[in-house]
């Protein structure tokens, strides 16, 4: 579940304090960063088992090449591109990715130079996981090298955790969850059915009920509401109990995979980017859906665009927007009742990024990385695409929630400067590194996004499971439908790939 680096290793610090066996290691050792941390063959096992995901079935491809039906993808974000490629890769004959923007890639953005000369910051997507295999498939595909944050100097610097005005280390973080970490420790052996019931309740009152206070108490409700997008109290209870659960049943998949430990050199949207060079003139950018309608046995879909409206036919649609937009389509099918509250009702979190130019990383030379998750009125900051040394750069500042909204207020370097003032606490002399240069993306104000990515509110984990299934030859795609990866591109990019296969089923 993890996104964010930070968060990764505040999971891991609940984790390593639950109950283990006598024979297990200490917790002194176990806190070492090194325990559990995927090998580089395991690294390698992945990637490799990840290559297998990058064609359709024979058959599928054979029903693909004897088609002639028209598809038409909606959104040229991760999802749309995947779902687009893999069908015309497949054999699909008549295919387009009609896309609103004049961009592709959606939510994954890099800004270029944006604060700093050949400096890259992250405006959406940010981490890639050594467990996401579509995205360790497509980067291989694409030959697009990655940058590994175990490497070099990365590997050595600390990550910071700064509440209650001083730093915490991170045996004492795990030390100070022993208790929390026993609660979900019993949780995680209950039956699934009875840990789905915690999805009723805010996960601030279950931490409420736990009697989790003080400083431990600010930690994880900062770390949880920039992680996935809202506070505590607006978010599901199961974001507290399985986010911080050791699966001892997924040893591969669990707590220690979530290591934030690639970027795609030079930026990632050279991904989607590649996709769609390779899709060529079948994707149409400037185009807006603003309804779907059946007519024979297919559909008709009605765009805005520059110049005027347009029509287009279908005989197989895939709707690859996330639901904050879709609930602005009209759509004129018969749904069913849970897939229409779903897709008015979903709710995502608010997350946005300030980015801030520097002459200097001072927190270097104090062992520091730059990321920090902290009280100091904002919540996280780290170094995206991070360059060795401690010479100019830029930091990337995140939030969520309420925090997330209000980066949207007034000018990016006003905040952005307020923000290295109260790092100071943190990182002496981090306001003198400050240029000046300042850029800011906000995604709840994005006309074309209405959110970062999705945050399941009480009850919507199990309200709305199975939700975006096929409706006849109407297929939706995105990583709000992902059950392992919702909010990663990693979920964009597997929902994409079962997109197309399901496509190509239909069409069969």
């Amino acid at each position: 579940m993890a996104r964010t680096p930070l968060f990764a290793m505040l999971r891991r610090a609940v984790a390593l304090a639950a109950p283990r066996g006598p024979r297990d290691a200490p917790l002194d050792e176990r806190a070492d960063p090194a325990f559990g941390r995927p090998t580089r063959r395991g690294v390698l096992v992945w990637a490799a088992a990840a290559a297998a995901l990058t064609t359709l079935p024979l058959p599928l491809r054979q029903a693909l090449a004897q088609s002639s039906a028209r598809i038409v993808v909606v959104g040229a974000g991760l999802a749309g591109l995947v779902a687009a490629h893999r069908l015309v890769e497949g054999g699909a004959r008549s295919l387009r990715v009609y896309e609103a923007a004049n961009r592709v890639g959606g939510r994954m953005f890099s800004g270029r130079d944006a604060v700093a000369p050949g400096h890259v910051a992250e405006l959406g997507g940010s981490f890639i996981n050594s467990g996401h295999r579509d995205m360790l498939a497509l980067c291989r595909e694409f030959r697009l090298p990655l940058e590994d944050s175990e490497e070099g100097e990365a590997a050595t610097l600390r990550t910071a955790y700064f509440v209650g005005g001083r730093h915490r280390g991170f045996t004492e973080i795990a030390e100070a969850a022993r208790d929390l970490a026993a609660r979900i420790a019993r949780i995680r052996r209950l039956p699934e059915a009875g840990r789905r019931a915690f999805d009723s309740r805010p996960a601030a009152a279950l931490l409420d009920e736990w009697g989790v206070s003080g400083w431990l108490r600010t930690l994880l409700d900062i770390g949880l509401t920039q992680e996935m997008g809202l506070e505590p109290d607006r978010m599901s209870g199961l974001y507290l109990t399985e986010t911080f659960a050791v699966d001892a049943a997924k040893p591969g998949e669990g707590m220690f995979s979530s290591d934030q430990r690639y970027q795609i050199a030079g930026g990632n949207d050279r991904l989607p980017a590649a996709i769609a060079a390779r899709l060529g003139e079948r994707v149409v950018r400037g185009h807006r859906l603003e309804a779907i309608a059946p007519r024979g046995r297919g559909f008709v879909l009605s765009f805005a665009r520059e110049g005027g409206a347009a029509e287009v036919e279908a005989d197989l649609v895939i709707l690859a927007l996330p639901p904050t937009v879709l609930r602005e389509v009209e759509i004129r099918l018969e749904l069913p009742e849970k897939t229409r509250r779903a897709i008015g009702e979903i709710t995502f979190g608010t997350n946005a990024k300030l980015f801030a130019g520097l002459s200097r990383r001072p927190w270097r030379a104090q062992g520091f990385s730059g990321e920090l998750l902290t009280d100091l009125g904002f919540q996280t900051c780290w170094e995206d695409h991070a360059r060795p040394g401690g010479g100019p750069g830029g930091l990337t500042v995140f939030a969520g929630g309420r925090t997330g909204v209000e980066f949207a207020r007034g000018a990016a370097a006003d905040r952005t400067r307020e923000v290295l003032q109260r790092l100071e606490a943190a990182f002496p002399e981090a306001s003198a590194a400050g240029t000046g240069t300042a850029a800011r993306m906000d995604w709840p104000g994005n006309a074309l996004a209405r959110g970062s990515y999705s945050c399941f509110a009480p009850g919507q984990f199990t309200a709305f499971a199975g939700a975006f299934a096929p409706v006849g030859r109407l297929l939706f795609a995105g990583e709000h439908m992902s059950e392992d990866h919702s909010g990663y591109m990693n979920g964009a990019a597997e929902t994409g790939r079962l997109a197309a296969r399901a496509a190509a089923r239909l069409l069969r």
